[in-house]
C-alpha cells in the first residue's frame, strides 16, 4: 500500500512539474507534450515535414540559412514528432542511490523522473520499457503502454534491495540488441562507478538512439560538510571509515579524488557529446529542466 501511495503522489506531482514548465518556459506551447521528449532536453526524434517563412514563436535553431540567404527572408525548418515511439528507462538501483543527506534520497527523485517520464509516454500512447541495473543488469521490463506499466516499473524499483560489495563492471553493451535503435534512452543514475571505464559504457546505444543522462546526485557528495567527525558507510564496497570534515586537509583531499572522478566521468560524456542533466535531492526539478531548456537554445 506505501508503494502504490508512493507512486500515485508521483503522478501527481509530474503533472506540477509539466504545469510549471508549460507556464515558465520561453516559448509558449498549446499542449506541454507536444514535440518529442526530449523537447525538455533538446533531442531530435522528429521528422522534416517542410519550410516556411519564420514566426514570433519558432525556435531559432531550427532557421534554414541557405533558404534564408536565398529568399532574403527567414525561414524554418517544420518538424512533426514520430508516433508509437519507445521509450527505455535505464535505471540505476545500486547502493548508492538509496543515499540522502536529509529526508529525500536518490531514489525518491529517481522514481518523480520515472513518473514524469512515463506520465507523458501515458499521454502519447508511447509504449515505455525499462533496464535495472546494479553491478549487472537485474531485470529487464519488456516496453508496454499504459500507466500500468509505469507501475510495475516504480514497484520494481522500490522492490529491489541492492547488493553489497559489488564491483561494478557492469557491460552495457549488451544492451544493444534488446533496445536496438532509434527509441528514446533515458539513462538515469549518479554515474558513481568505481570501475567505469569506455570498454564497458553505453556508446553505441549513444550512437543508434535518442539518448539522454540524467545524473542524481546528493550535494553532500560535491561539498563536504564542516560539521567535525564524520562515520560513513559505503554500501557498495562495505567498509566504514571515519574522518573529520572540519580539517581543511581532509576537505582538500576530498576535494581533489572527487575532481578526478568527475575527470574521468566528463570525458567520457565530452567523448559520446552528451550533456547530461544534473539533478540534486534538493533541487526543484521543474526549475532544474527550465534552466537547460534555456542554456540548449542559446
Amino acid at each position: 500500500m506505501k508503494t502504490k501511495s508512493k507512486i500515485e503522489e508521483s503522478f501527481i506531482i509530474a503533472e506540477k512539474i509539466l504545469q510549471k514548465i508549460r507556464l515558465k518556459t520561453l516559448r509558449k506551447v498549446e499542449n506541454p507534450l507536444q514535440g518529442s521528449y526530449l523537447s525538455f532536453f533538446q533531442g531530435h526524434g522528429l521528422d522534416y515535414k517542410e519550410i516556411r517563412e519564420y514566426s514570433i514563436n519558432d525556435d531559432i535553431k531550427n532557421i534554414d540559412w541557405n533558404v534564408t540567404a536565398r529568399t532574403g527572408k527567414p525561414h524554418v525548418r517544420i518538424y512533426e514528432e514520430e508516433r508509437n515511439n519507445t521509450v527505455w528507462l535505464i535505471l540505476d538501483v545500486s547502493s548508492s542511490m538509496d543515499f540522502g543527506s536529509a529526508l529525500i534520497s536518490k531514489k525518491d527523485i529517481l522514481v518523480k523522473i520515472i513518473a514524469l517520464i512515463g506520465y507523458i509516454a501515458d499521454k502519447r500512447r508511447d509504449k515505455t520499457g525499462a533496464i535495472l541495473f546494479d553491478d549487472k543488469i537485474k531485470e529487464i521490463i519488456p516496453p508496454e503502454k499504459g500507466l500500468k506499466q509505469i507501475y510495475k516499473i516504480v514497484k520494481k524499483l522500490l522492490e529491489y534491495k541492492p547488493e553489497e560489495n559489488n564491483s561494478y563492471e557492469t557491460d552495457f553493451s549488451s544492451l544493444e540488441n534488446i533496445i536496438g535503435r532509434k527509441n528514446f534512452i533515458f539513462f538515469i543514475s549518479d554515474f558513481i562507478f568505481p570501475n567505469l571505464s569506455r570498454k564497458n559504457n553505453f556508446g553505441e546505444l549513444v550512437i543508434k538512439n535518442d539518448f539522454q543522462a540524467i545524473q542524481i546526485l546528493d550535494p553532500v557528495e560535491e561539498t563536504l560538510p564542516s560539521v567535525g567527525y564524520i562515520n560513513l558507510y559505503d554500501p557498495e564496497t562495505g567498509k566504514n571509515l571515519i574522518f573529520d570534515s572540519s580539517n581543511p586537509a581532509v576537505t582538500a583531499k576530498y576535494q581533489e579524488l572527487l575532481n578526478e572522478e568527475n575527470e574521468k566521468l566528463n570525458e567520457i560524456f565530452s567523448l559520446l557529446k552528451l550533456k547530461p542533466v544534473k539533478i540534486y535531492t534538493n533541487s526543484d526539478i521543474a526549475e532544474v529542466l527550465i534552466n537547460y531548456m534555456n542554456k540548449s537554445r542559446r
